[in-house]
């Protein structure tokens, strides 16, 4: 899934002459070829993954993070020094819950400001801005109508391609034709090397066209019209969810629409993806009840602000 999330190809870059004798030596920049092909999807949503997959690494998070059970676990982080906040309990009788910087606990006061809300009340700063925010219908088609269009165009782009392959393996075609012809009316010799050799290459540029062009018209076939009942229907669907005493489910809903929450001094920040957001509305039908595949993919992280807020010193 790596290789499929990182691989070039899908941009237009292919690559040759990669790696070396020795798997998994990549050889020097200057002996890798690039080759120039048809992308498929647009480089800054490609460049946005990278960086996703990189936030989303284990080897760069608190290990209680990657797999915790708290509402924000994994996605909150503090504003000063980029550190994950994880679960800290203090009290006696009564345990009170804390976001704290794990810098902190790692180094002491040296290794940041000490940086610690209470975890209900940025639970609830976090749920009641996706709620009230994000969670509007007419909102979501705000934030999507951009991608949308992007896509839309995307899709057009697809369908002229097709049409040029297609026009190209008729022509192909065409070619074979009038070479079987003089072959039948003795024009051309078929134990000519050179005839084989364009009769082959025709063939060749034929079936490849023809290929090119089914996976292009896939492509357009895939594509899922949104309506503005889905959409009323998802919001509603997921509103429902966040307020429920689920917490598996509600911080399941919760991480699809917000992929980076940010602590700081006197702000909190709220990071989504647009394309996050559009992929997990199409994989649920407008229906969020629904676990799809579609949801564990996190992708593009586009570091849209959406709230600013206040949180009070511990």
């Amino acid at each position: 899934m790596h290789q499929v999330l990182t691989r070039t190809t899908y941009i237009g870059r292919l690559r040759f002459n990669v790696s070396g004798k020795r798997k998994g030596v990549e050889k020097a920049p200057e002996d890798i070829i690039d080759v120039a092909v048809q992308p498929i999807i647009e480089e800054d949503e490609f460049n946005a993954v990278q960086d996703l997959l990189k936030s989303r690494s284990p080897q760069l998070r608190a290990p209680r993070s990657v797999n915790s059970p708290t509402l924000l676990g994994g996605v909150v982080f503090c504003e000063d020094c980029g550190g994950d906040m994880t679960l800290r309990t203090s009290g006696k009788g009564k345990q009170y819950r804390y976001y704290t910087c794990c810098q902190t606990a790692r180094q002491g006061h040296r290794g940041c400001r000490s940086r610690t809300m209470p975890m209900e009340k940025l639970n609830d700063l976090v749920v009641n801005h996706v709620d009230l925010r994000l969670l509007n219908p007419a909102r979501l088609e705000e934030l999507l109508s951009g991608l949308l269009r992007r896509r839309a165009e995307q899709v057009d782009r697809e369908k002229d391609r097709a049409g040029d392959l297609r026009r190209q393996a008729a022509d192909a075609e065409g070619k074979l034709t009038r070479l079987y012809e003089a072959i039948e009316n003795g024009l051309a010799d078929l134990a000519d090397s050179n005839l084989k050799g364009r009769i082959a290459e025709l063939k060749r540029i034929r079936d490849a066209a023809n290929a090119d062009a089914e996976r292009a018209e896939h492509r357009d076939s895939q594509a899922i019209e949104i309506t503005q009942e889905a959409v009323a229907r998802f919001a509603e669907g997921v509103r429902q969810r966040l307020r429920a005493q689920d917490g598996s489910f509600r911080r399941h809903h919760l991480q699809t629409l917000v992929q980076r929450v940010e602590v700081g001094a006197d702000r909190i920040l709220i990071k989504g993806s647009k394309a996050t957001l559009l992929q997990t509305l199409v994989a649920s039908r407008g229906n969020p009840s629904v676990h799809t595949a579609g949801h564990d993919v996190r992708s593009f992280v586009l570091g849209r602000r959406l709230i600013s807020a206040q949180p009070q010193a511990h």
